[in-house]
């Protein structure tokens, strides 16, 4: 175990004075998530903006509303390799996940898989997710499912503030979803943003997340507590602190559709103050991050052409498993935050094959075993990218070697 300076794979810093504008949200109640909610709409140009309890709450909101405006179609298409989080929305609205092979090329789906999965007639929706901050092909999805009278939910959970060709993330799909939880483009210790427009999808939205509770008293001083302590223990002079802690549970990919469905508290609001400008700062940081990292030799699982995305993580795709291993134990010994990430594909979770529809993605399955992250948060110094970028160095190297 190491004690001593150790990044986080993913972070959007807290400060003390957010913290405060979260308390001082406290006492404005409903109306610091109104205005919250308001900064969305006009931010984004959108007719709605809703604020959930999580980014899996408020896909499983958009799903129960594209259930309730469709019935008979019972599928969700979705990326054979994602969050665990988007499979247990799916579940919990209630519908079945009908995972699609991806192309390890881009992330993106597997186009000729797709066309395959979309046929049938049951499909309700498919899932346009930006894995990373990577930005998915929103536009060829939309014309693939049109063709079948399929919706498209632009997952933007890891992308708040990127922009694709001009066009704000979130803005590309039927309806999309951001979540605000830790490691995430912007953090308020948890919650979700719901998207949508003027159509039956959104009023049916609305009418649902009025029927949802708010997060209580209870909920706000767990929230301030794990606030407080992420303002401390995520920076990284500190963080091997609760990195050696097993309960804690960091870096652990759970699988739960049990998850609570409410309305975003107050406080959470109140953290998010500011949050364009912030977006703004973190972006900066993760993109001059992220471009060193690339003109350093480390080649992104996605190439980026010099034209490098908004990534709350950067992907590498390495030769093998046992590489992989190598290189989290070397990252390990030096408090680098080199991580892997969701450790199956969709179709390879125990707890869901009884909500499977369709077979196997044995391409998404090898990358989730050769996939690893690399840190690019504003945590991150100069003197890190460089051990960082050595450290890829050197193993290529001895693979060479081999």
């Amino acid at each position: 175990m190491r004690i001593g300076r150790t990044l986080p794979p993913a972070a959007a810093p807290l400060s003390v004075q957010e913290v405060l504008s979260g308390v001082a949200a406290l006492f404005a109640g409903k109306r610091a998530v109104e205005r919250f909610e308001a900064e969305l709409r006009q931010h984004y140009a959108v007719p709605h903006a809703f604020l959930l309890s999580s980014g899996q709450a408020a896909l499983a909101v958009i799903l129960t509303a594209l259930k309730r405006d469709r019935p008979g179609r019972d599928e969700v298409l979705i990326p054979a390799y994602t969050c665990y989080s988007v499979p247990a929305a799916v579940v919990r609205a209630g519908l079945r996940v009908r995972p699609c092979d991806i192309d390890p090329r881009t992330l993106d789906f597997d186009w000729e898989r797709l066309e395959e999965a979309l046929q049938g007639g049951r499909v309700l929706c498919a899932v346009a997710t930006h894995l990373f901050g990577v930005p998915a092909d929103v536009g060829r999805l939309k014309a693939a499912a049109a063709r079948y009278g399929v919706a498209v939910v632009e997952d933007a959970a890891q992308a708040m503030g990127g922009e694709v060709n001009g066009s704000k993330v979130g803005t590309l799909g039927d309806v999309a979803l951001f979540s605000l939880g830790r490691g995430k483009g912007l953090c308020t210790v948890s919650g979700g943003i719901i998207l949508a427009g003027s159509g039956p999808v959104g009023s049916a939205i609305e009418n649902i997340v009025a029927t949802l509770p708010r997060e209580g008293w209870g909920d706000a001083l767990k929230a301030l507590c794990y606030a407080l302590a992420l303002v401390v223990l995520v920076r990284p002079s500190l963080f091997w602190l609760p990195r050696a802690l097993p309960f804690l549970g960091l870096g652990e990919t759970v699988f739960n559709p049990g998850f609570a469905l409410k309305r975003l508290g107050a406080f959470q609001a109140g953290l998010a103050r500011g949050w364009r400008e912030k977006l703004l700062r973190l972006r900066e940081a993760r993109l001059r991050h992220a471009t060193f990292l690339e003109r350093a030799g480390v080649a992104a699982a996605v190439p980026l052409h010099g034209a490098v995305p908004d990534l709350v993580r950067f992907p590498v795709l390495v030769g093998d498993p046992a590489q992989r291993a190598r290189l989290i134990e070397m990252s390990a010994e030096q408090g680098l935050g080199v991580a892997a990430v969701y450790p199956e594909a969709v179709t390879r979770i125990p707890e869901l094959q009884g909500a499977l529809a369709g077979g196997a993605a044995p391409q998404a399955e090898q990358v989730a075993r050769r996939i690893v992250s690399l840190p690019v948060h504003p945590l991150v110094t100069q003197r890190d990218l460089e051990r960082i970028a050595a450290l890829f160095r050197a193993e290529q190297g001895e693979q060479k070697g081999r």
